[in-house]
């Protein structure tokens, strides 16, 4: 399986489901900041098969010379997929007709064309079934379900997002996937707080302004979940310590009575009813992991992760806002263990993502594996 998280495959479960016109809209407004290479890869199951569209087909299966063939688009101000592209603003497009049997052979030729810093827009189902790009979404509509085509449905499980087309419009804005720190994301319609309020007493001086990667460490937590939340908020009771990240601090209604405080003050401050919550001393943030907390909080009060042993990650959790007044009864009741919470709402249990990534560092023993583990990422992508 290859992987490269610069693409963003774009898959329909049918036709006239405005499959491209999502590709250049994305595509018209990221060229104006980035480098944008559009794709569209048309997999061939047997070269004398019968259409699979019905009829006598278009001949585009007949006429592949080889295993593949990678045309690159010249011609713009037509009709074509990939003219379309171009039109948008894409600086290079291309169209992979490849033999189902040598997709991943194809698929590998593309990526040997594409410079290294370029965003990539996709658009096919079957090349998620050799490739595990930065995001893949898929377009149906509300009637689709019974006549998905085979392309899409074997893929469809994979799938980072489901959009529902209704004929007008589609359930996700194509202004909410953004190409950012060289990979794809979905801006949230929700919230990410950022608890800063520990005492830091094992590790002997602040944490959140440990150095890491060239800057304060919270920085680095903050930089890394700017491009897909709408609003980022940090909680902490020192408000001029953290004015350097441009972003709101909430100060504890109550100083003093630990984290569940912290997330109490900061869901009430939220604008949002998704809230991600972590803690400034977890330097490493999941993508995947929030899309996955987030989904499932769609269901439930508090979304949380679970590491292989079994506990709850607490600082590692999607949190409603109403569950801001539970945590307020809690405290009043005496309550300070943010698992005190926990068997009060509706609670769903999010697996952690296999890996090394997680780390919690509270020493400074463990601070020192995070660094080391950090240079190890730089020498390439871990998840």
């Amino acid at each position: 399986m290859l992987k490269d998280r610069r693409i963003l495959v774009v898959g329909s479960g049918g036709r006239n489901l405005g499959k491209t016109e999502f590709c250049c809209r994305i595509i018209r407004r990221l060229s104006r900041e980035v480098g944008v290479v559009g794709v569209k890869v048309t997999a061939i199951g047997q070269r004398h098969a019968q259409c699979p569209r019905g009829g006598a087909g278009c001949g585009v299966c007949e006429s592949v010379n080889g295993r593949y063939e990678l045309i690159k688009e010249r011609q713009s101000g037509t009709v074509k997929d990939t003219s379309r592209m171009l039109d948008a603003g894409a600086s290079e497009v291309y169209w992979l007709r490849v033999l189902r049997e040598h997709l991943l052979e194809g698929t590998e030729a593309f990526l040997c064309q594409i410079p290294p810093e370029a965003a990539i827009v996709c658009e096919s189902n079957s090349i998620r079934q050799v490739l595990e790009p930065g995001m893949f979404v898929v377009i149906t509509s509300e009637s689709d379900s019974p006549s998905v085509k085979p392309s899409c449905r074997e893929v469809m499980p994979l799938a980072d997002r489901t959009i529902v087309f209704d004929g007008q419009a589609w359930g996700l804005d194509p202004e909410r996937l953004v190409f950012a720190r060289h990979r794809w994301w979905v801006r949230e319609d929700a919230a990410a707080i950022v608890l800063a309020g520990g005492g830091s007493r094992r590790m002997g001086q602040d944490k959140s302004l440990l150095p890491f990667g060239g800057k304060p460490l919270i920085a680095h937590i903050v930089d890394q979940l700017s491009p897909g939340f709408d609003v980022l908020l940090i909680g902490a009771n020192s408000p001029d310590k953290y004015q350097f990240l441009g972003c709101p601090v909430v100060h504890d209604d109550a100083p003093g009575a630990g984290p569940l405080m912290g997330i109490l003050s900061c869901l009430r401050a939220s604008p949002r009813d998704l809230n991600f919550v972590t803690g400034c001393d977890i330097p490493f943030i999941h993508p995947g992991l929030i899309r996955q907390l987030l989904q499932a909080a769609s269901v439930a009060d508090i979304a949380v992760t679970v590491s292989a042993s079994g506990e709850p990650e607490p600082l590692l959790a999607v949190y409603r806002k109403s569950v801001a007044d539970v945590a307020d009864r809690v405290l009043r009741r005496g309550g300070r263990r943010i698992s005190d919470l926990f068997s009060r709402v509706n609670v769903r249990h999010v697996p952690l993502p296999e890996g090394e990534w997680y780390r919690n560092m509270n020493t400074p023993e463990e601070y020192s594996r995070a660094l080391a583990y950090r240079s190890a990422m730089e020498q390439g992508d871990q998840w």
